[in-house]
């Protein structure tokens, strides 16, 4: 039997250099997270906050907007039959208001009877103006969805009813507030105090971006970001979202009393956390001088442990029990626990190998659907060469596999995913081989099998996929599976797996749920 060469002392710096290591490691993982989480929070809550404060701030101009045109509806009460203090009354509103670029006066037809504008060449024409769109006005206090003026930027107009003395509804007055074209508002929520990629952005009532610091979004329905859900529910608060850009965001919503808008802050993600990247690096290097001194104190330690070790082992060496003995004496060992020392030694490392074969098994093994993974074919084909024996690959791909996703949601499409991996288990022979090589794509290698079995197979499974009503509410669903043989389809294994892919490719473009064998 074979000596170890490890000394006592090595064993003793190895495994305290182990030891300490991981729980450096540990405690780096550990303030890593408590510091991401605690930064995460901060981040979230202070959107929230700013959410909240701007929306009081737009509150706040909508709402002088809105009291003044209040006030203007109130003397044109008594102006219906004089255009021309009309004339003077709208052209102060449009002039007096901020932000505001246009106002009208609309009669209870529906028709613009007075109008002032900032911009050049809009004048009132009829039910319309070349500029702003006032019709279609509730007969009570309103703040209009945006659209597009006719210069091409994006407007809302607010809207104030005017009604006589006995209060019967004479028309409105309207006022009309660029969005993004250097107005207050645009001010408001432009000049925002991050400037690492973080932005506002306000909804309205049905999901539409009334505004956004880039132009191509405003109008666009986005009633299917979360935030933006609670807000339509009358919520106000936090969430991790992802935009649809695919960008990871920390938002803060806040809901605004009037006309029901929601303004959100988001900030990525990423620059919240480019501070605690720098941070820990820091603690790593302020940590390695401790951790020198360290291993140095355990190097002492295992010395002044391990010396009397070696002086008993030198004296065993040397075969001479004059001079052995009085080495041995000046030595207190214990020769029994030396020997159970040994053992458990190897009892561990064998532990430890056990540990490294399951973890290698577990390495080759796709962890949802416990088929093998890209790693375990590549492993299994190896085997099947070694032996040079012949053996067929079928491919699948679920048929519309992103529609499930898109339609049920991906737990849902994970679950068929599993229960598809169920049936080509029940559909191969024991000695197949089932994989799972990308998101809804799947190999069966067939040692030994023909091409003839290979479609059999392939069938079995195509049907079994067919009849069976999947989880999760998704139904029936279909899947599509091309074969093809090594070494009759080409004698590297690579150039085959290639074929089972096109034979899959002409069974999806023939229509789908079919098998099409290679070159038949």
């Amino acid at each position: 039997m074979r000596k170890p060469r490890i000394t006592l002392l090595q064993l003793i710096v190895g495994l305290s250099v182990f030891s300490g290591t991981v729980a450096f490691a540990n405690a780096l993982f550990a303030a890593y997270h408590v510091q991401k989480e605690q930064l995460v929070a901060t981040t979230l809550e202070a959107n929230r906050a700013y959410a909240v404060k701007l929306a009081e701030v737009v509150d706040l101009y909508i709402g002088a907007l809105q009291q003044q045109l209040t006030a203007s509806a109130s003397r044109v009460a008594s102006m219906m039959d004089k255009p021309a203090a009309m004339d003077e009354e709208v052209l102060r509103v449009a002039e007096q208001s901020d932000g505001v670029i246009a106002a009208a006066v609309v009669d209870a037809k529906g028709d613009i009877v007075a109008y002032a504008s900032q911009l050049p060449g809009t004048e009132k024409q009829g039910r319309t103006t070349s500029g702003i769109d006032l019709r279609g006005a509730a007969q009570e206090r309103n703040v209009t969805p945006p659209y597009l003026s006719s210069q091409g930027l994006w407007t809302v107009a607010l809207t104030e009813p005017v009604k006589d003395a006995q209060g019967t509804y004479q028309g409105f007055v309207g006022a009309a507030v660029y969005l993004q074209h250097n107005t207050e508002l645009d001010k408001l929520l432009e000049e925002h105090f991050y400037r690492d990629g973080s932005y506002v952005y306000v909804v309205g009532s049905d999901g539409k971006i009334i505004y956004h610091r880039e132009p191509r979004w405003i109008g666009t329905n986005q009633s299917q970001n979360p935030a933006i859900q609670a807000l339509q529910r009358g919520e106000s608060g936090t969430m991790p979202i992802t935009n649809s850009l695919g960008v990871d965001m920390l938002a803060g919503y806040a809901r605004m009393q009037r006309g029901g808008w929601g303004v959100i802050v988001q900030r990525p993600l990423a620059a919240t956390l480019e501070p605690l990247h720098g941070l820990m690096w820091r603690i790593f290097w302020y940590s390695v001088p401790a951790a020198l001194v360290m291993l140095l104190a355990v190097s002492a330690m295992g010395y002044w442990i391990a010396r009397p070790l070696a002086i008993l082992a030198g004296a065993m060496k040397s075969g001479d029990g004059a001079q052995a003995a009085p080495l041995i004496q000046s030595v207190q060992a214990n020769y029994f626990e030396a020997e159970q020392l040994r053992e458990a030694v190897s009892f561990t490392m064998a532990l430890h190998e056990q540990q490294i074969g399951k973890l290698n098994a577990e390495t080759m093994t796709d962890p949802m659907t416990r088929l093998l993974n890209r790693r375990g074919v590549s492993s299994e084909i190896s085997r099947l060469l070694s032996t040079r024996q012949p053996f067929a690959v079928l491919a699948l791909d679920l048929d519309h596999f992103k529609r499930i996703n898109d339609t049920f949601g991906h737990a849902a499409g994970d679950q068929v995913l599993v229960a598809l991996a169920d049936l080509m288990r029940d559909s191969i022979r024991t000695e197949d081989a089932g994989c799972r090589v990308g998101g809804e794509e799947f190999l069966v290698l067939m040692p030994g099998a023909s091409s003839e079995a290979a479609r059999g197979v392939a069938e079995r499974i195509r049907q079994a996929t067919e009849s069976h009503r999947m989880p999760g509410g998704v139904g029936h669903v279909t899947v599509s599976i091309g074969t093809a043989r090594w070494p009759d389809d080409g004698d590297d294994p690579g150039a085959v797996l290639k074929c089972a892919d096109q034979a899959l490719y002409q069974a999806k473009a023939s229509g789908r749920n079919k098998v099409v064998v290679w070159g038949a």
